[in-house]
């Protein structure tokens, strides 16, 4: 049998496997634009990557694609609006309540200028069952529409009415409206009420009291910290000892409440706090903490695995050191911004974190090489590390003392003025397996960057805007690169077109401000680069204008292009590009 005969009847036989056999292998791959791809191969693989898309971003580029999109992805259970949607959210809402998606129930409308009323009654009528409701930071959001949500949406299971961490929001009489959510919606598992600060007792109480399934409650930034006494919440928490997740912390530059502050958390408090016996996430962001408060929750041996301390504040290392002593299971922790952490800190506490996967020590000027290389070294399933504004670079450790740690896969270093080529060239030596790095603004590196990609065989993102390099030159294939960023460096088209050959799988490209590069280099890596998606020419003083329109027509994948400065366009143009499926911006 020929060659040729052998691969048809392969290929048939594949053709032959069950549905669910495909899905599963689909559900599998490493980036969810390759359903894209294997739509195009048959109707039959078309068909199942429609089954599988369950989520959709609705964008104002996307509104002539929407009666097409929700006829083809029949099993939406998520619709997210961009938050730079300008077109009729009313008219929105009312389109898709006319499409046959039974699987809808979450809905997301955050950073919406005003609440779509209208919209929202129609859309009610279709889905009646909504589970989840985000209308956070909106520009309007008053007792009347909080009244109409509960009106029109009675199965609700979360709701988020927070507002955004830099303002405060208020709620006209919202601590009424509060308890009259509470009253009606009596499904509630999760609610996030951050930034409101009309809230008082009676409304914390009624929402623990009413929502008797209530597992995640979120307060951060609001009046808890002024008006509720830690006696009310204790009595509040103790009406639901089922809850799994906790956020009452503040925000930085956020004030506190005298009482909380003198008492740090009176007996009252931590009574009920630790009564909370399925407790698996502690926030208590940029609040007052004793040493004592943490040994209290220590001693409980609650099951946390996701603790969030940052900025806090009257603490020391023996109280946390007894908590993590204790948690033996946390995955999470977030130290950022810590004052009293050093080197010798983290490494004590590193030996206590034998199954964390994250943790963020970020913006905590004492921490060092050492802290970083005590996480890799301690911490084998670690996974994400971020370290911003350190002195990662300061210290140098000796290369035959360092564990390599085959399970990381995030590092966030950005913003590290000690930071060099050795230091980097020292972790890609210990993270092989890194998939995504940020090197942002550490002016000290330059080619340790490329050591990264040639020691880190599966990196597929990498942020490398405003380093120090000169010269970026890759001389080997690095085929898993998905992601790049090289804004404001110095690079040229030469360099521009050998990256593109060598990072020919690019997706995303982000080359603002680099003033060095012109139209040539660009062309290089549209035709060099097949799946690129994203291109961002933002301040690219000598590139061209007309090679935005060539991009476009050249390569059919480009989703997304912010155009040079020297290009101005028109109405007409934008809806042109928009029919070829690509979104231009300046």
């Amino acid at each position: 049998m020929s060659s040729s005969s052998s691969s048809y009847s392969e290929y048939s036989n594949l053709q032959d496997l069950p549905d669910e056999c495909w899905e599963s292998i689909f559900k599998n791959l490493t980036h969810p634009l390759d359903h894209e791809s294997l739509s195009l191969v048959s109707r039959h693989f078309l068909s199942l990557t429609n089954r599988l898309r369950t989520s959709l971003t609705v964008s104002d580029h996307l509104l002539p694609l929407l009666p097409a999109l929700l006829r083809r992805f029949t099993n939406l259970t998520s619709i997210k609006l961009t938050r730079s949607f300008t077109a009729d959210l009313n008219d929105l809402l009312i389109q898709i309540a006319s499409s046959h998606l039974p699987s809808l129930h979450s809905l997301d409308l955050s950073h919406q200028p005003a609440f779509p009323s209208i919209g929202l009654q129609q859309f009610s009528q279709k889905f009646p069952t909504l589970k989840s409701l985000n209308c956070s930071s909106m520009g309007s959001l008053t007792t009347a529409d909080l009244e109409l949500i509960a009106e029109c949406f009675p199965n609700l299971e979360e709701i988020d009415v927070s507002y955004n961490h830099d303002k405060y929001y208020m709620i006209s009489d919202g601590d009424s409206r509060v308890r009259g959510l509470a009253s009606r919606l009596k499904n509630l598992r999760k609610v996030n009420l951050s930034g409101n600060h009309n809230l008082r007792d009676s409304s914390i109480f009624a929402l623990c009291h009413d929502c008797e399934f209530l597992e995640e409650l979120v307060l951060v930034n609001t009046n808890f910290i002024s008006k509720v006494s830690p006696n009310a919440f204790a009595n509040a928490i103790r009406q639901r000892p089922q809850l799994r997740s906790l956020a009452v912390g503040c925000l930085p530059d956020g004030f506190v409440n005298g009482e909380f502050r003198r008492g740090n958390m009176n007996s009252k408090f931590i009574d009920a706090l630790v009564s909370l016996k399925e407790l698996t996430c502690l926030d208590l962001s940029y609040s007052p903490l004793s040493d004592e408060f943490l040994c209290a929750v220590a001693e409980e041996g609650l099951p946390l695995r996701k603790l969030k301390l940052p900025g806090c504040f009257e603490y020391r290392y023996g109280g946390i050191s007894c908590l993590l002593r204790n948690c033996n299971n946390l995955e999470y922790l977030d130290l950022q911004r810590t004052l009293f952490l050093d080197d010798q800190c983290v490494i004590g506490l590193s030996m206590f974190l034998g199954n964390l996967n994250f943790v963020n020590l970020s913006e905590n000027s004492k921490l060092s090489d050492s802290s970083l290389f005590a996480i890799l070294g301690n911490c084998p399933l670690i996974t994400e590390i971020r370290m911003e504004r350190t002195s990662v670079g300061k210290h140098k450790l000796q290369q035959d003392c360092l564990v390599v740690n085959s399970h990381v896969k995030f590092l966030n270093l950005a913003r590290n003025s000690c930071l060099n080529d050795e230091s980097v060239k020292m972790i890609a030596s210990v993270c092989p397996n890194l998939e995504m790095i940020d090197l942002s603004y550490c002016e000290s590196v330059s080619d340790g960057a490329v050591e990264v990609l040639r020691k880190c065989c599966k990196i597929q993102h990498m942020k490398l805007a405003r380093i120090g390099l000169e010269l970026f030159r890759v001389d080997f294939e690095v085929p898993t690169l998905r992601v790049l960023d090289l804004s404001w460096l110095r690079i040229g088209d030469e360099e521009l077109s050998l990256i593109s050959k060598r990072c020919y799988r690019l997706r995303e490209l982000k080359l603002d401000s680099c003033n060095k590069i012109t139209a040539k280099g660009v062309t290089k890596v549209v035709e060099n680069c097949k799946q690129l998606r994203v291109i961002s020419l933002l301040s690219c003083e000598n590139v061209a204008a007309d090679v935005v329109a060539w991009m476009v027509f050249t390569r059919r994948s480009l989703r997304k292009i912010t155009a040079p400065p020297r290009f101005h366009l028109t109405e007409g143009q934008r809806d042109l590009f928009l029919r070829h499926g690509c979104l231009v911006c300046q």
